[in-house]
């Protein structure tokens, strides 16, 4: 259980402070590149206020999406995908996962709590165990906030409203990913701004130990100011053990407004929570 912990929690952190910035992001997209040519979202917005407008607006339109991860934080690579479906002021995700030394796992948020079910039944029958960020149990007093950021910050209308007001785009260009024409923004952030807007303890803790001024973010938006891509590498500290760490993340977006089932498990699946 332990070592499912410490996954579950550099996953949560990776996503956490992914969504909000970074410190060096590499790549762009397959392709054309540069300047700005034909090609990419029809009004490339001029400013991080006004893309944040643009993608909250086509982002509740489309009401769902297809999300696939690959982060990597305190030495665990995870990688995951999902659906994630978007109201108007909150989100319902579902998730599947590896864990390393765990094996596969699946996640399920709505109404605000999260649902994990385990390789393996803890009870007869029960198989899944519950983390609310307002439980009384250990693993909801220790994970509980860093998955509801977790969860904020798995859609992109929350990370860009928290950036609006902490930076701006430096650079666009137009390029082809996963076969379709995006503009790719630069973005840099000022840390000690969002560091400021995190509401997490650790995040915001590990973001403060980060020795940056400034954090550079790379997003990808489709013709149709859709998300496409948001991918990341942050240099940090670990804010259990001090030790420097390094925390890649990547999120990719597809199927726009496909139909997706978002469903919680029932009472009687959900196992009493196990020690830590």
């Amino acid at each position: 259980m332990r070592k499912l912990t410490a996954g579950l929690s550099a996953l949560a952190l990776a996503v956490t402070l992914g969504a909000c910035g970074s410190n060096s992001v590499p790549g762009t997209g397959s392709g054309t590149g540069g300047g700005s040519g034909d090609g990419g979202s029809k009004e490339a917005a001029t400013n991080l206020a006004a893309l944040t407008q643009q993608i909250g607006e086509k982002t509740t339109e489309k009401n769902s999406a297809h999300m696939t991860l690959a982060a990597e934080a305190a030495g665990q690579e995870i990688n995951a995908e999902g659906d994630v479906e978007f109201s108007a002021d909150d989100i319902k995700m579902t998730m599947d996962m590896e864990i390393p030394g765990q094996g596969s796992i699946s996640m399920v948020f709505a109404e605000g709590i999260m649902y994990i079910e385990m390789p393996q039944e803890l009870e007869p029958g029960k198989s899944w165990i519950k983390i609310d960020p307002n439980g009384d149990d250990a693993m909801s007093k220790s994970l509980g906030s860093t998955f509801d950021e977790m969860r904020k910050n798995a859609d992109p209308r929350a990370s860009l409203e928290q950036m609006k007001d902490a930076g701006e785009i430096t650079a666009e260009e137009q390029v082809e990913l996963n076969g379709e024409q995006t503009t790719h923004y630069s973005i840099v952030l000022d840390a000690k701004k969002m560091a400021e807007q995190q509401s997490d303890p650790e995040a915001k803790k590990a973001m403060e130990m980060m020795d940056v001024t400034e954090l550079p973010v790379e997003l990808w938006v489709n013709e149709d100011q859709l998300p496409v891509r948001m991918t990341m590498t942050m240099a940090m500290s670990n804010p259990a053990s001090g030790e420097a760490i390094e925390s890649t993340f990547q999120m990719d977006y597809t199927n726009w407004g496909e139909p997706v089932e978002v469903t919680a498990p029932s009472e009687d699946q959900i196992a009493e929570m196990p020690g830590m």
